[in-house]
């Protein structure tokens, strides 16, 4: 494990293959705004997006135990580290560019293969603009397939996460990965449904669509985060109100939960946990409930 991935690690932060990115612990941090990397020299790079200085991030990682003493990280190379930013921008708008490219490929959902896998799964509610269908979306496999294509908003840059389907719309794709994200999701969320009643989170785009189609009471606000990390770096709504976080029955989804709800609480936020039962989400939930009926 590199100097960048253990100090990822440490920080409870999410490693993307050639870099990290964590909460600053410079400042106070809802958000990952900490980028970590190793450099060629294997000098460690680091870069707050709000503008926390490499030492005050090396001091508070010091106050934390992380790195010891005077640090055993070296000084970043301002040229360097100049390079590194640049490289990961050009990295940035090149899958902005193609996430905007997926989506203006995509058609409207209704009538479509992405359609009859939702039905397929019990969703009876009216299908939000921010889902589309693409009938030949380019998959990490070096093959095309039909997928489901939702729009992530509220993250930095313009982002799609894409579920891959069977050919006849019956289930998921039989590939690794069946589903995927592209471009910069941090901090955003697909809105699956808008209503004057309390906000909810869930994980998956299935599980949210299923809480708006019968499981609520009421009408809602209903977000889907995508995955614990989604979850529990989620932006909310600058005004709080009423927060019901409606979590999957395993154990990484109820910890996102919690984490989610301590940080909502901080800002205000009036929040109630909606758990799936153990080993089951809320989709399985609507299906048993389909096929009890």
């Amino acid at each position: 494990m590199t100097e960048a991935q253990r100090i990822t690690a440490a920080l409870q932060g999410r490693w993307h293959g050639r870099y990290g990115l964590a909460r600053c612990p410079a400042h106070g941090d809802c958000h990952p705004s900490l980028s970590l990397s190793d450099g060629p020299s294997g000098r460690l790079l680091a870069h707050c997006k709000t503008g926390c200085s490499f030492a005050a991030v090396l001091d508070a990682l010091r106050g934390l135990g992380i790195v010891e003493g005077n640090g055993t990280v070296p000084q970043t190379d301002p040229a360097e580290l100049a390079r590194y930013q640049a490289e990961q921008r050009r990295e940035a708008e090149k899958r902005e560019r193609q996430a905007l490219t997926v989506w203006r490929e995509a058609q409207p959902i209704g009538g479509t293969l992405a359609e009859l896998y939702l039905r397929g799964r019990g969703i009876t509610c009216d299908l939000p603009g921010s889902l589309r269908f693409h009938h030949a979306c380019w998959h990490p496999t070096a093959q095309r397939l039909p997928a489901l294509v939702a729009m992530v908003e509220g993250a930095d840059r313009f982002a799609v996460h894409r579920t891959y389907l069977r050919a006849d719309g019956g289930g998921k794709a039989e590939v690794s990965p069946a589903k995927a994200m592209l471009g910069a999701v941090t901090g955003g969320a697909v809105r699956v449904a808008e209503g004057q009643g309390p906000f909810v989170v869930a994980e998956g785009v299935e599980t949210a669509l299923s809480l708006s189609s019968g499981l609520l009471r009421a009408p809602a606000t209903i977000w889907a985060a995508l995955s614990t990390s989604g979850m529990t770096g989620l932006r909310l709504p600058p005004v709080p109100g009423r927060l019901t976080i409606a979590t999957d029955g395993d154990t990484p989804g109820r910890t996102a939960g919690h984490a989610l709800a301590e940080r909502a609480t901080a800002l205000g936020w009036t929040v109630s946990l909606l758990p799936a039962p153990d080993g089951r989400d809320w989709n399985d939930i609507l299906q048993s409930k389909g096929a009890a009926a």
